[in-house]
């Protein structure tokens, strides 16, 4: 992780206030960054500093080392910028959270980091700095409606369409609390005649249709290098079937607006317009707004260091 350390180091400007060391673990790659206030007034929290992005070991414990190595080149970089230690590490990581935010209890693209206890194990290599764990759509979700595309809407969610197809939800409350926010299994919901068998172990999970990693395994090659007949049908079902799960989404927990994000919506232009034409024709009886999440491919780190603000209370795991 030389390369990572020498690239985090190389930055000079200083930024006032608090830092924070986030680290997005998508299940194809992980992204570690110095997040902290940026000096254009209004922008809120901004990427001061980035590491290199590299694969996503599978093996934990590899990971874990590499996770360490990208943590300590962010905490000699936040030094040289000053004023003060970052607060700490938020992790974003695309699989499903124990209650207490503690460990990873369900990863499909990540097996051999369940049940393992994350928080400890990189406090621990991390010198004892405070660390927050969370779904990755829960902190696209922070950061959107802190700074992004969701500001001020009380009943929203943020999707994210990557390796795999996740999402969270945040429900405000009457009373004008901060309300909570939790993830769900967008990807995992069943599909009516649908045979396929995910990688969660379930047949007809919606994920079978929209997770970037089950269907390269389907055709045998990245999506993106698809021929275009073949590309064309492709994302037909695509967005059909995510509509499904959109509609469901919207009569079950009444949010009314969805940000977009993850790897395939941003390289994908056409997708928005066509999940967007595809809900209309299904939903009745509700309103759902489908927008693109403004904070783009930052949104899941942005949010983990927002992480590290956001008390225990407003999260459900």
């Amino acid at each position: 992780m030389m390369d990572a350390m020498d690239a985090m180091e190389a930055g000079e400007s200083s930024a006032p206030g608090q830092s924070a060391i986030a680290v997005d673990i998508g299940g194809t790659n992980t992204r570690v960054a110095l997040v902290g206030p940026s000096l254009v007034p209004g922008v809120g929290q901004t990427v001061l500093e980035a590491a290199p992005t590299f694969a996503t070991e599978q093996e934990y414990p590899t990971q874990m080392a590499r996770l360490a190595a990208a943590v300590t080149a962010g905490l000699r970089l936040a030094e040289r910028r000053g004023p003060g230690q970052p607060r700490g590490v938020g992790v974003a990581l695309g699989g499903r959270i124990a209650r207490d935010g503690a460990c990873v209890l369900a990863a499909p693209n990540l097996r051999d980091y369940e049940g393992r206890p994350f928080v400890q194990d990189l406090s621990a290599q991390c010198g004892g700095l405070p660390v927050r764990l969370a779904h990755d759509a829960v902190c696209g979700l922070l950061a959107e409606r802190r700074y992004g595309a969701l500001v001020s809407v009380e009943r929203c969610a943020y999707v994210t369409l990557s390796t795999g197809t996740g999402c969270a939800v945040h429900l405000g409350a009457a009373d004008g609390s901060a309300g909570v926010t939790l993830s769900i299994e967008l990807g995992h919901q069943l599909l009516d005649h649908n045979p396929r068998v995910c990688l969660c172990g379930q047949v007809g999970c919606l994920e079978t249709y929209t997770g970037g990693r089950q269907l390269a395994l389907r055709y045998g090659q990245p999506i993106e290098s698809l021929p275009a007949a073949e590309s064309l049908d492709l994302w037909r079902d695509f967005a059909a079937k995510l509509s499904i799960g959109l509609v469901n989404l919207a009569h079950l927990t009444r949010v009314e607006r969805v940000a977009i994000g993850g790897a395939i919506a941003l390289n994908r232009p056409g997708l928005l317009d066509a999940l967007r034409v595809a809900v209309a024709e299904r939903l009745r009886g509700a309103h759902l707004e489908l927008v693109a999440a403004s904070l783009g491919a930052q949104a899941p780190l942005i949010g983990a260091a927002t992480l590290l603000a956001t008390p225990e209370n407003e999260l459900l795991h």
